[in-house]
């Protein structure tokens, strides 16, 4: 079944140990339901996720039987996600901007790094809308304005203005007081004496200035005030911009930095990552500077990824195991690969293999495995899987397009049944038993992201489209930046199209060149003109020499004979000797003989 098991406390329920609270607003994706209504396929009570919502605004979840289920007209509680500080937040549809929040609920097809219910934080914005945002794992996104909405408090729009009080950040916007900051600053407020006009401010230079009235500041951010303050050697930045020639592959958009050093010139800051490596060197207008959790985020994040965890720690005595290798060997002679077998000491440190864990149920005692050498065989949504079927066999649920070993990840688990997204095959149903969970070591090692295509270089297309067939050689005149943005012309113009970059491939200038003319690289045909470029081996000594234009005659594999007016005829060598100078397809003199006999 697709329902979900959850721990109630009042309106709060709990899935995964995400934790859910009951809202008064339409459903949107990333939020859970609990289904009040009567049905054969939906389980009155039981709480589902929301996949998507269609064109009439109406809720979908995948029912006990993993069909898709329009909830239109039917009974259901609202549950949307409760953040770390109690906030519950609700999707808005708007442009949104550098810091903000947005959650995917309408994924482009074409877009693998991330799924709908995915939430990011903005790290830049474009006029249009679209956004890009860091992907775990694998860099920099485009988010189009279509895919995303902003997270934005449930009772954003409900809730009166905050008053600004003492502590509060604010943006100049009026000058009802005649007061001396500057319009369009921002200030932070240190004394409130709750009249007519009564803030008084601090700017960012540490002075204070007249007061002001409510009426002329709005709330501001600290990031925003602080950005206007010149940084200090000892002090945190955020990255908004980086320069290849200056800056260092440890850093990327949005990482905090810390400032060792600072010239006074155009580009005066020299920064350290927050883990102590080089980041290079910054202009002003590339760093902001840091809040206070912006910095503790940094510093919480590079703590877990230097934090090394004894991979024995996942498994637990008593569970249920199965061995993937090294069964039949010492340590675990009397243990099969493929075997069932219990925990029994998960972290047994003496034995002289070194750090183990200990198993039970062979045909010998114990037996003693490395973590890398067994798969629990607990399950869970997100696990990754690998199809396992005895050889002979067929699975419950016939192959579909996937094929035996293949891995994938868990979607959805019901009955004894798993839904699995396999590469070849999106939510395929196996049984729990045909699956072996994959350790971290068997995992496939992510790959780098391909160097993004350039304007002015050549590619083979990968697709036939209209008028241009798959191993066609193009030209890159366009990058649009967005789902389909390499316009790619054939080299004789005669037609273009847009292509993704995994559609293309690089090809190098020589190898465009050549296709140009219809050839392979360095292929020759009897009657080209060639420039000799190794005379050391041919047959007459001095008769042809370096820097010579000759004509070949095809003498078969790749050899050719060198014809020059004048000379012998034994001058023979192969392809590497000579370059390209006309090929026999535009020479005038065999274009005008051709002519000749047509005409005769």
């Amino acid at each position: 079944m697709a329902k979900l098991n959850v721990t109630v406390p009042a309106v709060d329920v709990e899935v995964n140990g995400v934790k859910y609270r009951k809202v008064e607003r339409d459903a949107q994706v990333g939020d859970i339901i609990r289904y009040l209504d009567d049905s054969d396929y939906v389980t009155k009570g039981a709480f589902y996720a929301v996949t998507r919502i269609d064109g009439a605004g109406d809720p979908h979840i995948s029912d006990d039987d993993g069909d898709d289920h329009d909830l239109c007209g039917e009974e259901f509680e609202v549950y949307a996600k409760v953040s770390d500080t109690g906030v519950v937040y609700s999707g808005v549809k708007r442009p949104a901007k550098v810091g903000e929040r947005i959650r995917i609920v309408s994924r482009e097809d074409c877009e693998d790094r991330y799924e709908n219910g995915a939430e990011f934080v903005v790290d830049s914005t474009r006029s249009s809308g679209d956004v890009r945002v860091t992907v775990e794992g694998k860099g920099s996104a485009l988010v189009l304005f279509s895919e995303y909405v902003v997270m934005e408090t449930a009772n954003a729009e409900k809730s009166a203005p905050k008053r600004l009080t003492v502590g509060d950040y604010a943006k100049v916007i009026a000058n009802s007081t005649i007061h001396n900051y500057m319009i369009g600053s921002f200030v932070k407020i240190v004394r409130d004496d709750n009249d007519e006009s009564p803030y008084r401010a601090e700017r960012a230079d540490g002075t204070e200035g007249d007061f002001l009235a409510e009426s002329d500041v709005q709330p501001a951010t600290e990031a925003e005030f602080l950005a206007q303050k010149r940084l200090k050697v000892g002090e945190f930045a955020k990255v908004v911009a980086k320069s290849r020639m200056f800056t260092t592959e440890y850093v990327s958009v949005g990482d905090v930095v810390k400032i060792t050093e600072d010239d006074g010139r155009s580009r005066p800051f020299k920064a350290d990552t927050v883990g102590g490596k080089n980041a290079g060197w910054f202009m002003e207008s590339e760093l902001v500077r840091a809040t206070d959790d912006e910095v503790a985020e940094a510093k919480r994040k590079l703590t877990a990824e230097t934090t090394t965890v004894d991979p024995r720690s996942q498994f637990a005595k008593g569970e249920k195991v199965r061995l993937i290798s090294g069964g039949g060997k010492y340590p675990l002679n009397g243990y099969d690969n493929g075997g069932i077998y219990e925990v029994d000491t998960p972290l047994y440190d003496t034995h002289r293999s070194g750090p183990v864990i200990k198993i039970v149920g062979g045909v010998i005692p114990h037996g003693y495995a490395k973590p890398e050498q067994l798969a629990k065989l607990t399950f869970e949504v997100g696990s990754t899987v690998r199809l396992t079927i005895e050889e002979g066999k067929t699975p419950r649920y016939k192959w579909g397009k996937v094929s035996n070993g293949d891995i994938g990840t868990v979607r959805d688990i019901a009955d004894g049944r798993a839904y699995v997204d396999f590469p070849a095959q999106k939510r395929w149903m196996a049984l729990l038993t045909e699956l072996t969970l994959v350790t971290d070591g068997e995992k496939s090692q992510p790959q780098p992201e391909p160097v993004r295509f350039k304007v002015g270089e050549y590619a083979r297309t990968l697709v036939a489209k209209a008028g241009m067939p798959k191993g066609s050689i193009v030209k890159i005149t366009r990058d649009d930046e967005d789902s389909n943005p390499f316009r790619s012309v054939l080299l004789d113009g005669s037609a273009n199209h847009y292509y993704t970059q995994d559609e293309l491939e690089h090809i190098d200038v020589e190898t465009a060149k050549w296709a140009t003319i219809g050839r392979k690289v360095n292929e020759f045909k009897d009657g080209d003109v060639v420039q000799v470029v190794d005379d050391s081996c041919l047959e007459v000594d001095g008769a042809i020499k370096n820097g010579d234009i000759v004509t070949l005659e095809y003498a078969g594999a790749d050899m050719f004979r060198l014809q020059k007016s004048g000379v012998d005829s034994g001058n023979y060598a192969s392809t590497r000797r000579f370059k390209l100078v006309v090929p026999v397809e535009q020479r005038f003199d065999r274009t005008e003989l051709g002519a000749t006999k047509a005409a005769a």
